[in-house]
């Protein structure tokens, strides 16, 4: 199973009790079909930064889940088919926490690079005393 992250932006002209509606089906369907929800997180209602079907607000909801193909497959396509949707986008985590692996690893390389070899100091000689 891996992990994905869906966002979801729903209309603003929805009432506060479709939009928990909402909210749950969505992870409902995480649920049914065979995915582990690990967090919703409802950011609220949004200033679009450009109007999408003649809309200027929208709903926010972030979704962090387990699953496999199939499940995004669904999730996918029920999202399309919701008009109250406006837009939609689900990634896989599993990729950017390899990236960040990867990224950690060529960092930790670069600073443990050995120094280059300075000049031995060697302790001076006691000189001796004549009298």
């Amino acid at each position: 199973m891996s992990l994905y992250e869906a966002l979801i932006l729903s209309s603003a002209q929805l009432s506060q009790e479709d939009q928990e509606a909402l909210v749950e089906r969505y992870g409902s369907v995480i649920s049914e079909n065979g995915g582990t929800l690990q967090k919703t997180d409802p950011w609220g209602k949004r200033v679009l930064a450009y109007e999408i079907n003649k809309e200027t607000e929208g709903y926010y909801t972030l979704y962090e889940f387990e699953g496999n193909g199939d499940l995004v497959k669904e999730l996918e396509r029920r999202l399309k088919i919701d008009e109250t949707i406006l837009r939609h986008m689900v990634i896989s985590k599993d990729h950017d926490i390899r990236l960040q692996a990867k990224a950690d690893a060529k960092k930790s390389r670069r600073t443990k690079k050995p120094a280059p070899e300075a000049a031995v100091q060697t302790e001076p000689e006691a000189e001796t005393e004549e009298a």
